[in-house]
């Protein structure tokens, strides 16, 4: 099979535990650029927490943010935006703002709002990120993502109940302390899907790695979605291959494998 692009997750996926690309890592996924065939990320994190690795990949291909919300292009031009709605703004601020166990992120095009700046959640997504949040004016709109950081026992928690009230918008954990809200157009898949008709590719020809429930999708629409081995067990049931973990090289191994690349 001659596939045509890459997709890949950033954190869990592209990232070791350690937030690097391997140097092996690093030397496939050239490898495979130098046969004109682009490698994408597609992250849950903003604009500029990715484009640090991809001046280290020499990597000049679009960005996939926010899980899909916000496409951009090497100019950080927006070539795709969804946004949540400006109406249920003010009902989700009524219940998220002023909840003592969560920590509450507001995302928008280049920015990263925050309602408690000195939460210890805001400290350790800075120091993964290397962002610095600013303080959440009064009045926001045009919000690609809200995220939730708390303990993993009271995001399970929550989950259920703000799917239940906001059926309307894509509410998903990207690890078990992390609930993401976004509007229920903007799936990985769906950005993918802009991002293959813009390139004349079939999703058949279009290879995506993930780890995790909000790559599922994306898994499962490309040719072939291929699941970490730091996966939950769910994750690797669906997706069509499984490769070794983060910390194993998995993409590498995986791409080495599949594009017949010398190590």
């Amino acid at each position: 099979m001659a596939y045509k692009m890459v997709f890949s997750d950033m954190d869990g996926t592209l990232l070791n535990s350690k937030h690097q690309i391997s140097p092996t890592t690093s030397q496939a996924i050239q490898n495979i650029m130098r046969k004109n065939i682009p490698f994408i990320p597609v992250s849950a994190r903003p604009p500029y927490a990715i484009l640090p690795y991809m001046e280290q990949l020499c990597n000049d291909n679009e960005i996939i943010c926010y899980s899909g919300a916000l496409i951009l292009d090497k100019n950080l031009t927006a070539l795709y935006s969804i946004t949540l709605e400006n109406t249920l703004l003010p009902q989700l601020e009524r219940i998220l703002d002023h909840n003592p166990a969560l920590s509450v992120s507001y995302y928008s095009h280049l920015d990263w709002f925050s309602t408690n700046l000195n939460s210890s959640w805001i400290k350790q997504e800075s120091e993964i990120t290397g962002l610095i949040a600013k303080e959440k004016p009064q009045h926001l709109s045009n919000i690609h993502k809200i995220l939730l950081m708390g303990d993993a026992a009271y995001i399970e928690r929550i989950e259920p109940l703000l799917k239940q009230q906001f059926p309307q918008l894509a509410i998903h954990r990207s690890k078990k302390e992390y609930l993401e809200i976004m509007n229920k157009a903007a799936t990985k898949a769906n950005a993918i899907q802009f991002m293959a008709q813009r390139a004349a590719v079939d999703k058949a020809d279009i290879i995506a790695f993930g780890d995790n429930f909000n790559d599922l999708d994306m898994l499962q629409y490309v040719g072939l979605g291929i699941a970490m081995g730091n996966s939950p067990d769910e994750i690797k049931r669906l997706a069509k291959q499984i490769t070794a973990t983060n910390d194993e090289d998995g993409i590498a191994l995986s791409l080495k494998q599949i594009f017949s690349l010398s190590s």
